[in-house]
């Protein structure tokens, strides 16, 4: 299982590879100094650190449910557990076994490594058939108004995040842990921004401050489940 998976895991590596080093020579013909580049390097690795705890604590879990390999290449390539231990669990319920016990067949096993690949193919196939398309529809939206496309742009993310903690915020409970989570991410992020705009010069602030909120967010949460 380690061999069948390390070229898949491998795959990413180089995917990776190659987007930073197109992105390191193509910045320079749009008038991005390389300072810029370094301190945009330097701060999308620290904002990075948060979202990889969530994924190494997940991973525990679904290294117990289906082995160290296949849960190191599944999360290597999704990396959510919130997609990937439902679909082992209903691939596991399907062909009569539960997930994470000993009476997980070999057929059961392989009924999860496919649902689970598989049912994540309809993403790619949308990011790969209609992401060209998606720009023409911006543009016609917008009507080719920077100012709308920046407009859309935020308004879109702002959305999508605010959808998804909204979600953790049900049930409203005292002991909903999730809820504890990201209202003391939200306070303490709110905290740094006004931080920073009374100290602009804050590096520290502006690199960790995502990690940080979200670290203390987590240790909130978890202090409502003990």
């Amino acid at each position: 299982m380690w061999i069948s998976c390390i070229p898949a895991v491998a795959l990413v590596f180089f995917q990776a590879y190659i987007f930073m080093k197109r992105a390191w020579k193509t910045g320079p013909q749009m008038g991005v100094t390389k300072e810029q580049m370094k301190e945009a390097a330097k701060s999308s690795l620290v904002a990075s650190i948060g979202p990889s705890i969530v994924i190494v604590t997940g991973m525990v879990s679904l290294l117990a449910s289906v082995g160290g390999p296949l849960a190191w290449m599944r999360l290597a390539f999704i990396g959510s557990v919130m997609y990937e231990l439902p679909a082992a669990d209903r691939a596991a319920t399907a062909a009569g076994c539960q997930l994470g016990t000993s009476n997980m067949t070999m057929e059961a096993f392989a009924n999860c490594v496919w649902i689970m690949t598989v049912c994540c193919l309809g993403w790619i196939l949308v990011s790969a058939l209609f992401t060209d398309k998606m720009e023409v529809i911006r543009d016609k939206v917008t009507g080719g108004s920077m100012d709308a496309i920046v407009a859309l742009t935020a308004g879109g993310g702002m959305g999508g995040f605010g959808y998804m903690v909204a979600q953790r915020f049900l049930p409203f409970k005292i002991d909903n842990a999730n809820m504890w989570a990201a209202l003391v991410g939200f306070i303490v992020m709110w905290g740094i921004n006004v931080y920073m705009k009374k100290n602009p010069k804050a590096k520290w602030a502006q690199q960790f401050g995502m990690t940080i909120a979200m670290f203390l967010g987590m240790v909130a949460g978890t202090f409502f489940l003990l």
